[in-house]
């Protein structure tokens, strides 16, 4: 619920916004304390209420909201780049999509399609608009922005076995500001 107290403290306030991928939901509460109007979008036709509408991204109106969150939902894409094309559309100012961090989970939850290096994020996101970065603890209570290129060359050396384990009992001393993170999230400032 972190990524969802981010959003809803530093994006949303007064504005209209759509969680894609929305689950049962609880994100919605805390994005409609501060949002002018909050809904929900699943697949899953069991969790169709009054605030969720169930049906693809692709049947939701262009530049018809303008905040989509999406909490840990894209590692479960299968064609996540015309995913990321339809978030683009359809937001007319911010996509906040969160995702756990490849480098320290390594895809090992049999759910997910893929997961993503923060470059491979920002590399697919950055095709329908200007990407932040940031990284954080999975529950996303805990984040700090990524604010140089500095992460992305501890992520490639934490991956390649030279230096994986030195990397990995460095990261370990460092303050949590410096860490590799096991999960990240980009706010993407829409393209119009």
């Amino acid at each position: 619920m972190g990524w969802y107290q981010y959003a809803a403290d530093h994006l949303v306030a007064g504005k209209t916004v759509l969680d894609v991928g929305c689950g049962l939901g609880a994100g919605l509460e805390l994005l409609a304390q501060r949002a002018r109007d909050a809904r929900g979008q699943d697949l899953d036709p069991r969790l169709a209420s009054p605030r969720v509408t169930i049906g693809a991204v692709e049947d939701i109106p262009s530049k018809s909201v303008d905040v989509i969150t999406c909490v840990d939902v894209i590692e479960h894409v299968q064609e996540d780049a015309a995913f990321v094309r339809e978030l683009g559309r359809i937001a007319r100012e911010t996509v906040f999509v969160s995702t756990p961090n490849w480098t320290v989970s390594r895809c090992i939850w049999p759910y997910h399609i893929r997961e993503y290096t923060p470059r491979e994020l920002r590399r697919l996101l950055s095709s329908i608009g200007t990407v932040t970065m940031r990284k954080g603890v999975p529950d996303g209570y805990r984040s700090w922005p990524v604010t140089d290129w500095s992460y992305d060359l501890m992520n490639d050396a934490r991956t390649w076995p030279p230096t994986g384990f030195l990397t990995r009992c460095v990261s370990r001393l460092l303050p949590p500001a410096l860490r590799l993170m096991a999960h990240h999230a980009a706010i993407v400032r829409v393209t119009p």
